[in-house]
């Protein structure tokens, strides 16, 4: 539903810019944004790029909140972030597959992306493959490429660990849920390991996943499934 109500909202090409430098900050640092960092990017006063962010607010693109002013006790400062509205105007609108053919070309190519950033230092191996991710135009691809994050994280565990992992796929017949349990318990796994190393892109990535996951039929969710016993 919000997909469609973000396909209806109007915006100039000025506040598109704003809203475009507040998403790029928010993304690289997941903290809200001071409108005053906006103004500096952008290039103008403090108090337009506030006037501006409060339209988006209004549009529900933005929404406020207040942290501690460290200049002066006791006053906080106003700070926008991005509305889970706004990521839909941002999302990648992916195709499905035309036939099982794409499919075996999708695991030849992601197999060998795995091979091929196996011996890589792991944070290189997943950073370059999440940029990879933001230019995929496929649903089943994309899922298949996060795929390939969290296997790769798996393999540097060791074998026990992975296929203990794997084996939680078992869990449950529905391969949907099969889906959310790996990637829940993997994903809980990077975050405990690498911590800050993480980029903040990665939270976005896990959302856009199981947007893409709710709109795959059920055969190809058992591709995911086979892919991830596979692997």
């Amino acid at each position: 539903m919000k997909q469609v109500v973000a396909a209806t909202i109007s915006l100039t090409k000025r506040r598109r810019e704003f809203l475009d430098q507040i998403w790029y900050q928010y993304q690289n640092t997941n903290l809200p944004v001071h409108y005053s960092e906006v103004a500096e990017a952008i290039g103008v006063s403090k108090w337009t790029a506030y006037d501006v962010l409060k339209s988006l607010e209004g549009q529900g693109l933005l929404k406020r909140t207040y942290n501690a002013n460290e200049n002066e006790t006791g006053r906080s400062v106003v700070v926008f972030s991005p509305t889970d509205l706004a990521g839909h105007l941002f999302q990648k609108e992916r195709r499905g597959i035309s036939n099982t053919d794409e499919w075996e070309m999708i695991l030849n190519e992601v197999t060998d992306l795995i091979k091929s950033h196996q011996d890589l230092p792991l944070m290189d191996a997943i950073n370059t493959i999440l940029e990879l991710m933001k230019t995929v135009d496929v649903k089943l691809k994309f899922c298949a490429y996060f795929l390939c994050v969290l296997i790769l994280f798996l393999n540097s565990l060791g074998d026990a660990i992975k296929d203990l992992t794997v084996n939680v796929v078992n869990s449950s017949q529905e391969s949907k849920i099969q889906l959310s349990v790996f990637v829940g318990a993997v994903v809980g796994m990077i975050i405990q390991s690498v911590g800050e190393e993480l980029s903040p892109e990665m939270i976005t990535l896990v959302k856009q996943f199981f947007d893409n996951v709710n709109q795959l039929d059920s055969v190809e969710l058992d591709l995911l499934i086979e892919f991830i016993k596979q692997s």
